[in-house]
């Protein structure tokens, strides 16, 4: 009989054991687990997440491969002693904090090509049928270590502005305000999660099934006009978003009102 899917895992093309130590190492990384703590027992583990004791033994061997955890005949499994949280990428500021960290990575060009504005870049960039946008497909790394797997898109007319190496050695945010002259005033943009398929984890250096961030960015110019389209994959064990929110000061008299500010994130 084939084992269902509980309904707190999101998907089955993923094996089921790949999404559980998932689950289990971002815990364990994140501190939930302390060192030398007793995870819950494989009954424990079968009853709590709806999936049979081949799957959790087959994510437990997974996690005891990574040294994140250690398994003791009659004893049980215990995190193990010297857990070190990987360094992450934090932004918590304004644009200016995405020009910044432009400069504090490298980047790989991947592919790059001119291709038809689809619809959605039409409307955003206010584009005739027929126009024709630029794509540029690129790997970020910090360390040595790929986090992000970014595809950006731009209208011609502004793209033609870039030699082939400056996709790879300069901020983009940055050339289209020193170089280009355009006054950059803000983004728009959509936060998701996905799970990496068998393609960006082979990109990331990461597993399939690991949790990637998922983000959909617009910059627009203070004359409201966009430059580009950004849709960013971001490794969910590399990489960390701060979102602050702060109360609408035209409704300080009212406690529940809030604005949501996305105070960003990494990189263009």
């Amino acid at each position: 009989m084939k084992e269902r899917t509980p309904a707190r895992f999101a998907t089955e093309e993923v094996p089921l054991y790949y999404q559980l130590a998932t689950l289990l190492r971002e815990q364990i990384l994140s501190g939930h687990y302390s060192p030398s703590e007793r995870l819950p027992t494989e009954a424990n583990l079968v009853e709590d997440y709806g999936v049979s004791r081949i799957t959790v033994r087959q994510a437990l061997k997974s996690l005891e491969e990574e040294q994140l955890i250690e398994r003791s005949a009659g004893r049980g499994t215990f995190v193990s002693d010297e857990i070190k949280s990987p360094e992450r990428l934090q932004m918590n500021g304004s644009l200016d904090d995405l020009i910044s960290m432009g400069v504090a990575t490298s980047v790989k060009l991947v592919d790059l090509r001119e291709v038809a504005a689809s619809t959605d870049d039409r409307r955003i960039f206010g584009l005739r049928k027929g126009s024709r946008v630029v794509q540029c497909t690129r790997l970020r790394y910090t360390q040595e270590q790929p986090f992000s797997y970014i595809v950006n898109r731009m209208p011609a007319h502004i793209a033609e502005n870039f030699d082939e190496h400056d996709w790879e050695e300069v901020s983009i945010l940055r050339f289209f305000e020193e170089k280009l002259g355009l006054d950059l005033k803000d983004a728009e943009q959509t936060v998701g999660a996905t799970l990496a398929d068998a393609l960006l984890a082979k990109i990331l250096d990461t597993r399939v099934g690991a949790p990637l961030l998922s983000v959909d960015r617009v910059v627009y110019t203070r004359a409201g006009d966009a430059v580009e389209r950004v849709h960013t994959y971001y490794r969910g064990d590399v990489y960390s978003l701060t979102v602050h929110l702060t109360r609408d000061p035209d409704q300080s008299a009212a406690p529940r009102s809030w604005t949501l500010k996305d105070d960003g994130e990494a990189v263009f």
